[in-house]
């Protein structure tokens, strides 16, 4: 199976899931993307950013507390129009499975996929 097959099977599995892409939060790219219609480059490169933002401000404050080690490897944000889910790597902090869905209860679905994707992207799958 490749990333893409595994970003498809993601998508269809996850309730009310419409977006998932894998990117980078280093560089701020999104490597691949499985989406029910085709969007334009600026809106997933504003989902990636979103979550490089969020993993920046969540690591800042975990390391104010003293515990950098045992921050959280997934973010929820809410807009007006969807919920958004980013999920981090342990093994490679750059790596970020984005999913965009429309409700939050899917976040248990869209964790047990992206360990998918990241061991698919490791080379262990």
């Amino acid at each position: 199976m490749t990333i893409s097959e595994c970003l498809d099977e993601m998508r269809c599995g996850v309730p009310g899931c419409s977006l998932v892409s894998f990117g980078d939060l280093k560089t701020g790219l999104v490597l691949r993307t499985s989406a029910n219609r085709q969007h334009k480059q600026d809106y997933l490169e504003e989902i990636i950013q979103q979550a490089a933002l969020n993993f920046g401000v969540s690591d800042t404050l975990s390391a104010d507390d003293g515990q950098a080690e045992e921050t959280d490897h997934s973010v929820i944000v809410a807009t007006p129009d969807d919920v958004r889910i980013f999920v981090r790597s342990q093994e490679r902090k750059s790596d970020v499975v984005c999913c965009v869905c429309d409700r939050a209860e899917a976040v248990t679905h869209v964790k047990a996929y992206a360990k998918k994707v990241f061991l698919m992207v490791s080379g262990e799958a």
